[in-house]
């Protein structure tokens, strides 16, 4: 996909079933001081093309409890403690991940948000503020829109639970979703509803491959949807099982119709396995629907794109203990 003169993306914020949903206020405890845990947060992605980097500031993550107590932590620079965190997220694809915070003692129970704060980009300012680079090395300012223009932007994702053990969590970043490439403007916005929250304890992942043969079969039979440069664009997108059809990142008054993907992940050729590979980190245990698609570089992420296919699809279920192996082939 041409970054710089696609549309590459946004969406709707998803938490994959089991994961996001507010339990109901009048049947939840607020955590109480005595029941502690401890809270770790990191952040991953999934990859876009056409970038070398997507630099995020981070200022500061906070939850909220159901009880309307706060908890807020700086998240500082490694090498700079008086700066933000800035991440790479092309750095921290599939299952890698960067740790924002570590351990940090906060009761045990329902809460009603998470809100991680960015330090939106700025042109006189790129070099501590989070802005994108192209693979030409131009680069433009990156920023989360919100109310308000104090140079910070909000990432919110809304309830979650911290048991009364070690948490382990990520913001998981599906940048086809979550990154929009506006027409006559200079900035890049990343669109919250392109992430979603995930505890590591419960959730595995989905690997596996895709055979040359389809590969091909699939370039051939989609020959009117090639890019100028004669290419395509491989991905795997995973659905709900309930979705009736499978259509492409897309959405509808700002939210995420019920047959789009969940999330996207990139099929790429592995050297050293000689092989076409893919990955989905971060998935909650349960029944989906897994696409292969050679037209993800015509996919508008804010408009459906009728000449878009998934060119096969399989039922599959994730299990509880243990990460999910699938392959795409002519014979399945």
């Amino acid at each position: 996909m041409n970054f710089k003169s696609t549309l590459v993306s946004s969406a709707v914020l998803f938490a994959l079933a089991g994961c996001g949903s507010s339990s109901d206020d009048n049947d939840t405890t607020p955590p109480q001081s005595s029941d502690k845990s401890t809270f770790s947060l990191g952040v991953s992605d999934a990859p876009v093309s056409g970038l070398k980097a997507v630099n995020v500031v981070f200022d500061s993550i906070t939850i909220k409890t159901q009880g309307d107590e706060e908890f807020s932590f700086e998240t500082r620079s490694e090498t700079d403690a008086s700066q933000p965190q800035m991440v790479n997220l092309l750095d921290y694809t599939g299952d890698d991940v960067f740790e924002l915070l570590d351990d940090q003692e906060v009761p045990a129970g329902e809460y009603s948000w998470i809100r991680a704060q960015v330090i939106n980009g700025d042109t006189n300012n790129l070099s501590f503020t989070s802005h994108v680079v192209y693979e030409d090395d131009s680069i433009a300012p990156l920023v989360v829109k919100r109310k308000g223009n104090d140079g910070v932007g909000e990432i919110q994702l809304d309830g979650f639970t911290l048991n009364q053990t070690d948490n382990d969590f990520v913001l998981e970043f599906d940048l086809k979703k979550s990154l929009v490439d506006p027409q006559n403007n200079e900035e890049i916005f990343l669109k919250p509803r392109g992430v979603r929250l995930q505890n590591l304890s419960e959730s595995q992942e989905i690997e596996g491959t895709v055979s040359q043969a389809l590969i091909n079969n699939c370039e051939t039979d989609n020959i009117a949807t090639a890019a100028a440069d004669s290419t395509f664009g491989h991905a795997v997108y995973l659905y709900s099982s309930d979705a009736q059809v499978t259509k492409d990142i897309y959405e509808i008054d700002e939210q995420t119709p019920e047959d789009a993907p969940l999330a996207t992940a990139n099929v790429v050729f592995d050297q050293d396995d000689n092989q076409y590979e893919f990955e989905l980190a971060f998935i909650t245990p349960g029944d989906y629907q897994l696409g292969y698609t050679c037209t993800a570089h015509i996919d508008d992420a804010e408009l459906e794109d009728t000449d878009f296919t998934v060119y096969q699809l399989k039922q599959i279920s994730v299990p509880q203990t243990e990460d999910l192996s699938v392959s795409f082939d002519i014979t399945q």
